[in-house]
């Protein structure tokens, strides 16, 4: 059985899933924003990782690539040095891309993964049902022809 899109198993309609999925970023960028004089160099985007993780698990695959897109906008700006300074790219430092790529390659995997969990979940819970209707199916088969039976004798 093939499950084609997230569509099937995304319990949300769209416009909660775009206010949810915007919302976990939000949250995500607030903690970001509390906690950067912490860790001010360092992990500029690993709690939208977390974020964008949540987001697939919720919301599908589309909102989590949207919402990585959205958080290399929003880290690359807030959280990378020079801080809030659109400048060309490439003024980027090396490390800056590296981070880039990092937050992309582990984002991209855990939604890749947690999507097809997702799908194969939704396809295990349609062949149950299949099974289940099948099942009773073959009951009242069996009852029917119980009672013919009996009728006969």
């Amino acid at each position: 059985m093939c499950i084609k899109n997230s569509k099937n198993w995304v319990r949300h309609s769209l416009n909660n899933s775009v206010s949810g999925a915007l919302l976990i970023l939000l949250i995500a960028f607030l903690i970001r924003l509390g906690i950067h004089p912490l860790v001010e160099p360092y992990a500029p985007f690993h709690l939208f990782i977390v974020a964008c993780t949540v987001i697939t698990f919720f919301y599908g695959y589309k909102l989590a690539l949207l919402s990585i897109a959205l958080s290399i906008a929003l880290g690359g700006y807030y959280f990378v040095k020079p801080y809030q300074i659109l400048g060309p790219l490439n003024e980027l430092h090396p490390t800056d891309w590296i981070q880039f790529f990092n937050f992309f390659l582990v984002s991209v995997s855990a939604i890749l993964f947690i999507e097809k969990l997702q799908r194969n979940i939704c396809e295990r819970d349609l062949l149950l049902k299949v099974m289940q209707s099948r099942y009773r199916i073959e009951l009242i088969k069996k009852n029917e022809s119980q009672i013919s039976l009996n009728k006969k004798i």
